[in-house]
């Protein structure tokens, strides 16, 4: 009987309307809820997720920045070795760019927030159009503070902040989604639901690319300081 129940849902075919959800998923369409300003839960957790690893990590170099300017000569845990530290960044002009800001007090706002946002999507609420086009443009100026800060740490310092560098690899995910999802869903103009389509459908692979390309760069750049420190 069990058999026979197997054979009977293996052939069972499908409807219309399932077939066509299908399709339209495989096309990167956007639903409904979608249009409206929601999410899917598989997109919430991925943005609950990376915003709070984030968050943690930029919470955690807040609280290394502290122990270093109140006590300079204090051994911080993300200073591991000559390379990969983050204790000489404390009080250079890089670290307060943005109004003599902290750039760790900055993440810890910016990703609280986003932290918020993404747990109201996974309840099931919708966004505005407009915060969805905020968060686009607040993940574009979070790209480019990425780079730029890349480029101190690997041609100026020549030099790795492990805190930092969790922030970078929870930006991969964070961007791409919220690129993706917010032209899928036409909230950037009808123009880009064709990209944001791609984006969707090829997120995986876009997110590999991006971290191989970290990884090897990061590999290729230091790599006689590799081979000295193992």
């Amino acid at each position: 009987m069990a058999l026979d129940r197997q054979v009977k849902t293996m052939n069972h075919e499908l409807s219309e309307s399932e077939i066509d959800r299908r399709l339209a998923q495989l096309r990167g369409d956007a639903d409904t809820h979608q249009r409206e300003g929601g999410a899917h839960r598989s997109t919430a957790w991925v943005l609950c997720i990376a915003s709070a690893i984030a968050f943690i990590a930029a919470m955690a170099l807040m609280m290394s920045e502290k122990a270093k300017l109140e006590n300079p000569s204090s051994s911080l845990v993300c200073d591991v070795n000559p390379l990969i530290g983050c204790g000489k960044w404390v009080g250079t002009w890089q670290n307060e760019v943005v109004f003599g800001i902290s750039n760790s007090l900055l993440g810890v706002a910016f990703f609280a927030a986003l932290l918020a946002l993404s747990l109201s999507l996974l309840t099931g609420s919708k966004l505005h159009r407009a915060m969805w086009i905020a968060l686009s443009g607040a993940m574009l100026l979070g790209a480019v503070w990425v780079i730029w800060f890349m480029y101190q740490s690997l041609v100026v310092a020549h030099s790795i902040c492990p805190f930092c560098m969790i922030v970078w690899l929870c930006m991969i995910p964070l961007s791409i989604t919220i690129w993706g999802r917010s032209a899928q869903a036409g909230h950037l103009g009808t123009s880009c639901e064709t990209a944001g389509r791609f984006i969707v459908r090829n997120r995986f692979v876009i997110a590999a690319i991006a971290y191989a390309a970290l990884i090897t760069l990061l590999v290729v750049w230091f790599w006689a300081d590799w081979q000295l420190l193992f």
